[in-house]
């Protein structure tokens, strides 16, 4: 079972502006329309089981909305992550309803919401993502379509775990693209999970062997960032690594997903 841990979905009818905004920003190719039934296919020539699907908002009135949109789309194969903002009212309550509508865990994309990932006041949201078990998903690193600073750099997500030492982390795009130097200094042998989100053929099999010699294999996860990087393509890159063994593969490409988010 091959599990996608990192796909991003939109509506239909604001699909194609939202990617087209995106390109306009970046030379950031798109390989589907971003729909949850174009997701659906694509996996299907794939040979992915599973993907983990989010949607972020910016607007802190728009989130309950975005997450209904996102439990709707839940189907077989496709499991929801929930979005949050830094200004949402009670979260910590609204953490515990999120469980308890059946989402995985929740995305954050600092750089678009607009915080740094260690502010004091996302404090109370880590220790209950902590206490209920709730994965979080950070993007990390340099957003492509966004300029500087980058608000979850490895630095900054290291002294969230320290302080949180419980709290399920997944510091995405290998601890943050672009952040690769930072990574193997703060993160690499933590007890932080990595995906491999986007930047697979970018960082090359050199750097990827380094960090899998510095990072158990336990705690890296398969992602793609689906529909940005077609996903048959970064599975087959994946598959031909030479310096893995077929069972380390199997674990981050299915097995350490399905225990992680009990899939």
């Amino acid at each position: 079972m091959v599990i996608d841990i990192h796909t991003h979905v939109f509506p239909q009818e604001i699909g194609p502006a939202i990617l087209s905004e995106l390109s306009g920003r970046a030379p950031i190719q798109h390989y589907t329309d971003g729909s949850v039934q174009s997701l659906v296919q694509s996996m299907g020539r794939s040979g992915i089981s599973i993907s983990l699907i989010s949607r972020i908002t910016t607007q802190v009135e728009k989130v309950p909305d975005v997450n209904s949109w996102l439990l709707e789309s839940a189907r077989e194969g496709i499991q929801p992550l929930a979005t949050i903002h830094p200004e949402t009212p009670c979260l910590e309550d609204y953490l515990v309803k999120l469980k308890s509508q059946g989402f995985k865990g929740i995305k954050l994309h600092l750089d678009y919401q607009g915080f740094y990932a260690d502010e004091s006041r996302m404090f109370p949201v880590y220790e209950a993502a902590q206490f209920l078990q709730l994965p979080v998903l950070f993007h990390a690193g340099l957003d492509r379509g966004l300029p500087p600073p980058i608000r979850a750099t490895p630095e900054r997500l290291l002294k969230i775990h320290r302080q949180f030492p419980g709290l399920v982390m997944i510091a995405a795009h290998m601890g943050g693209e672009d952040n690769y130097d930072e990574t193997e200094n703060f993160l690499l042998g933590k007890e932080v999970y990595l995906d491999t989100a986007y930047v697979l053929r970018i960082m090359g099999e050199g750097t990827l062997r380094r960090f899998f010699s510095k990072h158990p294999v336990e705690r890296v996860l398969f992602g793609t960032d689906s529909p940005f990087k077609d996903q048959a393509t970064e599975l087959g890159y994946f598959q031909g690594l030479k310096f893995l063994t077929e069972g380390q593969k199997e674990k981050v490409l299915g097995e350490n997903a399905a225990a992680l988010f009990q899939l």
